[in-house]
């Protein structure tokens, strides 16, 4: 193993998907085996603010949420992850033995940990203001322009004949209609915590084909009575 392998684990600050126990273990544990640990309040922030550190992060080791939902967010920046690791549904004993590493209870870690404790707990808890958008899964997608023609706020565009998020911000927090409607569940919001819409692979939540429809139908005949009164959807700073 090199010395200096370099390890991103996320922290989602902003909510309770990821144990943070868990997050300042496994830190403690790779950093005593000789790892060069960052742990960042929130990946998907950094990925949405497309931060320059991103080819960096991607060709570390990546400690986060569902691999499919982190894979889509780099791949929509043209980065490409190394590895990654699901700490928000595998144990600390199932992470470090995947890496060949046993947790250990001595003086050395119990310090290590401590340390990041302290940082974790300077993390700001954003929940409401946080990162809350879409990104699409590619392999997925098939471009056929659901989520553009459902979505209100302008999130989608349609480029060169492929769907693209081009105004995250403009997301509505805590809705994620569009992953509902999108019949490939190519539509990931890594935030939301029922599967697959944040990028798991079990069907924890599901929609019948006419139901979809349905709510599809409804929204365009809604935003086609917008559009004839001339009200605008976008948040203000976008009009």
């Amino acid at each position: 193993m090199s010395q200096t392998k370099k390890v991103t684990i996320c922290a989602c600050a902003s909510r309770s998907f990821i144990d943070k126990e868990k997050v300042t273990e496994i830190a403690a544990s790779l950093e005593r085996e000789g790892y060069s640990v960052t742990i960042l309040p929130d990946l998907c922030r950094k990925m949405m603010q497309a931060s320059s550190d991103l080819p960096e992060i991607a060709s570390s080791l990546i400690f986060a949420c569902h691999p499919r939902a982190v894979r889509s967010h780099l791949n929509r920046l043209n980065q490409v992850a190394d590895t990654i690791y699901d700490i928000r549904n595998n144990s600390c004993e199932e992470i470090l033995s995947q890496l060949k590493i046993q947790s250990c209870n001595s003086n050395e870690q119990e310090c290590i940990k401590e340390t990041f404790q302290k940082e974790v707990e300077t993390f700001p808890f954003e929940n409401g203001t946080d990162a809350w958008y879409p990104v699409i899964d590619k392999e997925r997608c098939t471009d056929c322009g659901k989520c553009m023609d459902f979505c209100l706020f302008g999130v989608y565009s349609l480029e060169n004949g492929h769907v693209k998020v081009v105004k995250p911000e403009n997301c509505k927090n805590n809705c994620p209609a569009c992953a509902r409607i999108c019949p490939s569940r190519a539509i990931i919001f890594p935030k939301y915590d029922k599967s697959p819409i944040n990028g798991g692979v079990i069907e924890e939540e599901q929609f019948a084909p006419d139901v979809m429809d349905a709510m599809y139908r409804e929204r365009l005949k809604y935003k086609l009575q917008q559009r004839r009164e001339g009200v605008s959807l976008l948040k203000k700073d976008q009009q």
